[in-house]
């Protein structure tokens, strides 16, 4: 067997094999729920809130201690009890829903008894976050912390007017939070915003986390991100949930579980994506066949064929004609392909026809294909520096990579009328929903990587070009486009560059717009130097990488890493440049997310690579 073939069947046999159990850890969580304020209005849905979310962890076996409608000293002792607990437990969780505020940038949790009638009710009625937060950081190496706290707050105006000239400093809902290394905080909406209480018998936050921690084997990332989209949907936009994470690995409230097929069962299309991204560049035919035979049923066994096809091709072209020195087994040198002098870029073959592109220039392979253009080689920088703001260590180590040669990629992120024209053809299955956005020019979401593979694919087979995705380093070198600021902008981002959350600010930046949708690809007209749009913004794009935690030993030649010693790696794939409804941080050149490859989202789409052949 060739070490192709045997790189192949690695592949193969790896996508079939038991993701091993975590080994069993001892979590603890406190869970609080207030209700009945003494002083204000009631609040009906934190006991509720609490109750559910302390019966869905301990059904996954966390040790909970809950409470319900604490004072001040109940509250303190319930703190003082999950120190306790927490001394040789490997994991903490803090759940609390109720009322909360913001003072000076510094929040504090209420009980049911506090009053906020003084200035000084702060540090006698109040239970601060922070105190919570380091109590935590101590005792264990991973603390999660859930607060569905940023309710309209009565008791905000009594202490106003007990604060008198300083009620300048009390904060609508709650300030952001940095969490340390090893913690994540999800707050039930963005800092500074005001969460809905809910009518039904949970608030939109809380109902849609414990849903996803009962049913979902997800990490808690992925988690985060079905949370947030329920509650947007839920809320009709009103509320955006928002974290920050410093965790230093991948938490689950279940483990995730990998039955293994039957020989018979037909694979499913992330297995034959695995195998192929080992197969698809060989040069066996023997090995191409295998893949077929394995994975027959799925559309990469198509490209499987028109690889064989296009091998046959390449020696057939290799082959001279007979002659008395070829006969004798002489060697004849291969033959030079030379550009004409007058093509001042790349000779590129774009269906039968031959053409010179020049960087920034777009072409089209088809009427209906989306427009791209010719990105030139080069050598970046790939990573952020530990100094850039917003940065996560997944980000670095900083890399030098050589994209030997010019590249196509899409101006625009593939819009809704490009895969309605795919659907319509019949090669693209799925049928995306626009959210009532429209369609057209709008790019497309709710297409998971499996989806994004399937057009490419389909373009492929009716253009004859060489679609795919993009590698994680094309997509970052194209989005620089020769900077090394965060953004192919500058320093900083506006609502009048990029679509995201205009209501925060990266680099001393302005506030912007916050339009909580997309909007059709190169509606702002700010291409980069490399003539792209919307590199930053509107839409996550799909790349074709496994996620990796860091770029140790990440290739430097501009090609996918696919493969990992750690299996669960490819488990997610790799979204690159933030979208409509985040903060300017993701939107950075280097800003990094994951997300698994079947999954959709309203904020997902992509765009493509098209390899030239010279």
């Amino acid at each position: 067997m060739s070490r192709l073939q045997w790189t192949l069947a690695l592949a193969v046999a790896w996508t079939l094999l038991v993701i091993p159990q975590a080994r069993a850890q001892k979590r603890v969580a406190v869970v609080i729920g207030n209700s009945a304020y003494e002083h204000t209005s009631k609040l009906e849905n934190p006991r509720n809130d609490a109750t559910d979310m302390a019966a869905a962890l301990r059904k996954l076996g966390f040790q909970v201690l809950d409470g319900f409608d604490l004072d001040k000293t109940a509250f303190e002792r319930k703190v003082r009890d999950f120190s306790i607990a927490l001394r040789d437990a490997e994991v903490g969780l803090f759940f609390y829903a109720g009322h909360g505020l913001q003072v000076a940038g510094q929040n504090y949790l209420v009980p049911i008894d506090a009053k906020a009638e003084t200035a000084d009710a702060l540090d006698w009625e109040m239970v601060r976050l922070d105190l919570v937060h380091r109590t935590m950081e101590r005792a264990t190496s991973t603390n999660i912390i859930f607060l569905d706290a940023c309710r309209n707050n009565p008791l905000a105006r009594n202490l106003a007017r007990a604060m008198g000239t300083r009620s300048a400093e009390i904060g609508r809902g709650l300030a952001p939070v940095e969490s340390g290394v090893g913690t994540l905080i999800s707050f039930s909406t963005q800092p500074g915003n005001v969460a809905l209480d809910g009518l039904g018998r949970n608030s939109p936050f809380a109902a849609a986390l414990v849903k996803r921690i009962a049913t979902s084997s997800d990490d808690l990332s992925a988690l985060l991100i079905d949370v947030r989209n329920d509650v947007r949907n839920e809320t009709q936009n009103k509320q955006v949930p928002w974290e920050h994470s410093a965790l230093t690995g991948r938490f689950y409230f279940n483990q995730p579980k990998v039955v293994p097929s039957s020989p018979a069962a037909p694979p499913r299309l992330s297995e034959a994506a695995e195998a192929w991204n080992a197969a698809e560049r060989t040069t066996s035919i023997a090995a191409l066949e295998a893949f077929i035979t394995r994975f027959k049923d799925t559309f990469y066994a198509e490209l499987a064929r028109a690889r064989i096809e296009e091998l046959k091709k390449q020696v057939a072209a290799a082959s001279p004609p007979l002659s008395p020195n070829n006969i004798q087994g002489k060697p004849v040198p291969p033959a030079t392909v030379m550009s004409p002098a007058s093509c001042a870029g790349i000779e590129a073959l774009l269906g039968n026809e031959k053409r010179c592109l020049k960087p920034k220039e777009g072409f089209r392979d088809c009427p209906e294909c989306p427009e791209m253009v010719m990105v030139p080689a080069g050598t970046f920088t790939m990573g952020s520096p530990s100094s850039e703001e917003s940065r996560d260590g997944s980000e670095g180590p900083q890399h030098k990579v050589t994209i030997a040669k010019p590249f196509a990629v899409g101006k625009f992120p593939v819009t809704f009328a490009e895969w309605d024209a795919c659907a319509a053809a019949g090669g693209c299955k799925h049928k995306p929903g626009d959210e009532g956005w429209g369609r057209g020019k709008q790019p497309v979401i709710n297409v998971s990587w499996d989806d994004a593979k399937e057009f490419a694919f389909w373009l492929a087979k009716k253009t004859g070009g060489p679609y795919r995705l993009p590698s994680e380093a094309e997509w970052e070198y194209a989005a620089r486009a020769g900077t090394t600021t965060p953004f192919s902008t500058g320093r900083t981002i506006t609502t009048n560059q990029a679509n995201f959350d205009g209501n925060f600010t990266y680099g001393g930046g302005a506030k912007g717009v916050r339009r909580s949708k997309t909007i059709e690809v190169g509606l702002l007209n700010t291409q980069n130097e490399f003539g792209l749009h919307d590199m930053h913004g509107n839409v996550w794009q799909w790349t074709e990488d496994c996620w990796h935690q860091d770029y140790l030993s990440a290739p430097e030649d501009g090609s996918a890493w696919t493969t990992s010693v750690i299996a669960s790696d490819c488990y997610r794939r790799v979204v690159r440049g933030g979208s409509w409804v985040d903060f300017p941080g993701n939107l950075r050149s280097a800003s990094r997310n994951r997300n698994i490859p079947g999954h959709r989202h309203v904020n997902q789409g992509f765009r493509l690579a098209r390899t030239l052949h010279p």
